[in-house]
């Protein structure tokens, strides 16, 4: 029976909801874990596992659960005299169930801990330890909760934009001179969470995305792999002390939809994202042409604005969405005249209130026109084209019904 009890256990820590209503997931704090830097050396850190044989990871396991789930964690302090918590950053819960030990309570050595909550709206969320923080995450306590819609679909949120990959950057650094027993070891201090020792100036010289820098992330196989007119959905979160700014190639046509696990009123356009400490960001990708190139992630101190290391992921946009999977064969679309000399229109049929795009490239791939069609109306819709277009030849028309492509059409200009 206890073998059965922790394979459900580890089941459900997966992420494998199958739209239950209840999630679980159990942590074990550790304040004995080792790390291997991208030099070859090796760490002393503070982390969450899942088990006692486990080695705690940097970051720590990937929660996950659907909206509305009620979600349950058993936390379990195995850490010799440090008491530690559970901070919920930026999930919607109640002050006993936030983590924040002063205001709440910590768990202490060999005593279990558990958290209680219903997912709010789906995105994308941190938790770490609240006990002497700024130490107890650089040691390495910390790791993404991801809140999926409520049937568990690739969907940014319930109704929102529809993806086929998605992936998650997880930002941080380490200064290996906070990683020293001296700094990190103190007692259990049932009247006090605030270390007392004094501690480094932080000078970090190692940056790290999902726990990996340098040729880590080449040895793991970190790489952004897509096709043409696919969409993807990119997660970026920063638990460091440094900002970063993150750098998209401008094919992958980025924008961004969501910022601290909320749809943004207005999606932004823009190849570069600004993410701060503690904060996340969706974005959404629609390569037009293949190639290679990569994400950079420039590293900024705060205090300087200066970038102290550039850490990149490899992008590969190689062959072409499968358009028979992702084009609606029910979406009455056409395109008149077509051929044209000055302008034509797109006419579309909906059957319920969708929100509507067209974007239109040349054969190179390259996108001339992007735009949110406005005061959509059930029934028959008209959108003119054809003014954006300075050369005759031969374009491409893309519908997009609600993210999800269902028009795609030659348009040829005389």
């Amino acid at each position: 029976m206890k073998y059965t009890a922790y394979l459900i256990l580890a089941l459900l820590i997966s992420g494998n909801t199958f739209g239950q209503q209840s999630t679980d997931w159990f942590l074990i704090s550790r304040n004995t874990g080792k790390k291997v830097l991208s030099n070859g050396d090796s760490i002393r850190v503070f982390g969450f596992a899942q088990s006692l044989g486990e080695q705690p990871g940097v970051p720590g396991p990937t929660l996950f659960a659907n909206e509305g789930d009620s979600v349950h964690i058993d936390v379990w302090n195995v850490s010799q005299g440090a008491p530690h918590s559970i901070h919920l950053h930026g999930l919607d819960v109640n002050q006993e169930n936030d983590g924040v030990p002063h205001l709440s309570w910590s768990i202490g050595h060999m005593e279990h801990g558990y958290y209680h909550f219903k997912a709010p709206h789906a995105g994308t969320y941190l938790y770490h330890c609240h006990v002497a923080s700024t130490i107890h995450v650089q040691a390495g306590m910390y790791g993404l909760i991801i809140i999926k819609p409520p049937d568990g679909s690739k969907t940014t949120w319930d109704g929102g934009y529809q993806y086929v990959n998605e992936q998650s950057y997880f930002l941080s650094e380490i200064d290996t001179n906070w990683h020293t027993d001296s700094v990190l070891d103190h007692d259990h201090d049932t009247t006090n969470t605030i270390h007392s020792v004094e501690v480094p100036k932080f000078e970090p010289q190692f940056f790290l995305i999902n726990g990996l820098s340098d040729q880590q992330l080449v040895d793991a196989g970190e790489s952004f792999n897509s096709a043409v007119g696919q969409i993807d959905y990119t997660r970026l979160a920063n638990i460091g002390y440094r900002g970063v700014r993150v750098t998209f190639p401008p094919d992958l046509h980025a924008r961004i939809i969501s910022s601290d696990g909320r749809p943004l009123p207005a999606e932004e356009i823009t190849d570069t994202v600004y993410v701060y400490p503690g904060e996340r960001f969706g974005v959404l990708t629609d390569p037009s042409v293949e190639f290679t190139g990569q994400i950079s992630f420039d590293y900024i101190d705060l205090n300087t604005m200066n970038v102290d290391q550039t850490q990149v992921i490899p992008v590969n946009v190689s062959g072409f969405a499968d358009l028979n999977e992702m084009i609606s064969n029910d979406l009455a679309f056409s395109i008149v005249p077509n051929p044209f000399d000055q302008t034509s229109t797109v006419q579309f049929h909906l059957s319920e209130s969708k929100k509507v795009r067209i974007r239109i490239l040349d054969l190179m791939g390259n996108e001339i026109t992007n735009v949110q069609v406005q005061n959509v109306n059930l029934g028959k819709n008209s959108f003119e084209i054809g003014d954006e277009l300075n050369a005759s030849g031969l374009y491409l028309v893309q519908i997009f019904i609600d993210e999800k492509l269902s028009g795609l059409k030659k348009l040829i200009k005389l």
